[in-house]
């Protein structure tokens, strides 16, 4: 028997209590540091065999013979090749109403086409097409701003939802919006979907509009207010994100006590790190990024004021990405398809484009295969890093940015200890009832 090399032990050395964590399996065992000898030492054999019974149920332990990479791939390609689900990202317009200073898009002055009538009837049929056999679509919209265009983004749904309907396919809508333009009317027509809608805030209110304004300034903070009271008003499934950076990490606690303060508790809150990686242009904003272990206080802050949050979903640095599925796709307002919603700047990720009948033309496979056929397992970094089970390589898009390739690493931190030793004080509270666990050993 051995260890596995995806294991991640946390120590309370005063009360000589283990827990160890398995990335590959997500499973936690409780032990004691006797245990913890044997098998850091190698001696596994000498642990108890009701104990050493649980180790190996959970995959903190394994048999001489078993190749857990392999385990690895499996498990990868079993994601990557789900065909049960399709997702499908559908950028309506990159026009925005907004001019945020960190934005990756230049706020719509790159990129600013909107989607036609004839791009719109192009991308249903291509949807109808390529979701059936599957027992669920989720469709997801994007931007630019896809509220700018509303009918748009109705136009697409009506015509899905009767089409899934009728083929008894579980349909499900997104909406990745700056949540200005929600008004009461979008969200009693949302009422005949299943849907969530994700809106953004930076910082508390002085923070906030200094930094997420409209094309003539104005802030948008106290909008975005009216907009939660009118969600939570409505029932709508929603949550936040909060983007951050080191210019605002230190006023994240304001924002959420002023959240708290209007009764907004009980919201699931997402930290995503403002990044240079992907921009389209230069951004106004001089961004100086924060790292993951900063953002995972946040998630502990956020928890402890009594908010939803999950560390394991920091944006862009860990639980992998949906674009690597096989079943994933992005159309933006040309009718161009792309495995990445953020590729469309850069057109030699495009692997084809939509005709009259809805059909994929001028495919580029080399650009579909590297996308699709993306392995960390055949990136070195990856091999030798014991969180590629979370990671899954990184942004490939940040990737490609940085090396020139997205068979590249596009993660920065290499040590994801604290991450994990959040994630299980959030969902398991009662096992730091009785330790701290602050000693992590990878």
């Amino acid at each position: 028997m051995k260890e596995s090399v995806y294991n991640v032990y946390l120590l309370d050395k005063k009360e000589r209590k283990v827990l160890v964590y398995n990335v590959m399996h997500r499973s936690i065992v409780r032990t004691d540091d006797n245990v913890y000898n044997l098998m850091r030492n190698n001696k596994i054999d000498s642990i108890d065999d009701d104990v050493l019974k649980v180790l190996k149920n959970e995959g903190i332990v394994a048999d001489d013979n078993v190749n857990e990479l392999d385990l690895l791939k499996v498990k990868f390609n079993r994601v990557k090749y789900a065909a049960t689900t399709k997702g499908i990202t559908v950028i309506p317009t990159h026009a925005c109403n907004l001019a945020c200073k960190y934005c990756y898009q230049g706020h719509g002055n790159v990129l600013s086409s909107t989607m036609n009538e004839e791009t719109i009837k192009r991308t249903t049929e291509f949807i109808k097409k390529n979701v059936r056999g599957c027992r669920k679509l989720d469709l997801n919209f994007y931007g630019g701003e896809p509220l700018l265009f509303p009918d748009i983004a109705f136009k697409i749904m009506e015509e899905l939802k009767q089409f899934a309907d009728k083929n008894d396919i579980q349909f499900s809508v997104s909406f990745t919006t700056n949540g200005t333009l929600l008004t009461e009317e979008i969200v009693e027509k949302l009422k005949d979907y299943k849907y969530r809608v994700q809106i953004t805030l930076c910082g508390p209110k002085e923070i906030h509009d200094t930094v997420r304004v409209d094309k003539k300034g104005n802030g948008t903070y106290e909008k975005l207010m009216g907009v939660i009271e009118l969600l939570k008003k409505h029932g709508a499934a929603f949550h936040l994100r909060v983007d951050v950076d080191q210019g605002n990490y230190d006023t994240i606690k304001s924002l959420l006590e002023d959240l708290k303060k209007r009764g907004f508790e009980g919201l699931y809150i997402g930290f995503c790190p403002i990044s240079e990686d992907i921009c389209y242009t230069e951004l106004e904003r001089d961004v100086k990024k924060v790292d993951v272990v900063a953002l995972t206080r946040l998630c502990k802050i956020a928890d402890d004021m009594g908010f939803k949050t999950n560390p394991f979903y920091i944006h862009n640095f860990i639980e992998k990405c949906s674009a690597l599925s096989d079943s994933f796709l992005a159309i933006d307002p040309k009718g161009d398809v792309y495995k990445c919603i953020a590729a469309s700047n850069y057109t030699e990720h495009k692997f084809g484009t939509l005709n009259e009948s809805g059909d994929l033309i001028d495919i580029n496979y080399e650009a579909y295969c590297n996308w699709t056929l993306r392995d960390p397992l055949l990136i070195e970094e990856c091999v030798e890093c014991k969180f590629a089970p979370l990671c899954g390589g990184g942004c490939a898009l940040a990737a490609h940015r940085k090396y020139g390739s997205i068979n590249t690493p596009g993660c920065e931190e290499k040590d994801l200890g604290e991450i994990l030793r959040t994630f299980i004080m959030l969902k398991y509270p009662a096992l730091f009832e009785q330790g701290t666990y602050d000693t992590i050993v990878l």
